[in-house]
């Protein structure tokens, strides 16, 4: 089943690479683009799941399998998780460890609620 997302996070995510070749239907960004990414998401009140982390070699850009993700917490409004959900994300993509930081590229989850 495809993953339907709105047209506000569509609207967000098209600055990134489309991975839509591979099968996938999202967006890559650099470490840089990634922060504003979770700006915008803030602005919108879009919470962010979880993500994932590609690689790109040879002008491919492949899963390396590296993840995080946010679960809310029972009772927590949406607005919090929100907050903590994106804190979550740029604390991860800030201290992910590489030596090529031009060749790392992170993918949102962001909450469709």
């Amino acid at each position: 089943m495809e993953m339907v997302w709105s047209n506000k996070i569509d609207e967000i995510f098209k600055a990134g690479i489309s991975l839509h070749n591979l099968g996938i239907r999202n967006w890559a960004f650099s470490k840089e683009q990634s922060f504003l990414v979770l700006e915008q998401l803030l602005e919108a009140q879009i919470a962010v799941l979880g993500g994932d982390v590609a690689t790109k070699s040879n002008n491919v850009i492949e899963l390396n399998y590296d993840n995080w993700f946010c679960n809310q917490l029972l009772g927590e409004a949406k607005s919090d998780f929100v907050i903590r959900s994106i804190n979550k994300a740029k604390i991860y993509i800030e201290n992910y460890p590489t030596a090529m930081p031009n060749q790392i590229y992170f993918l949102f989850v962001p909450s469709l609620e």
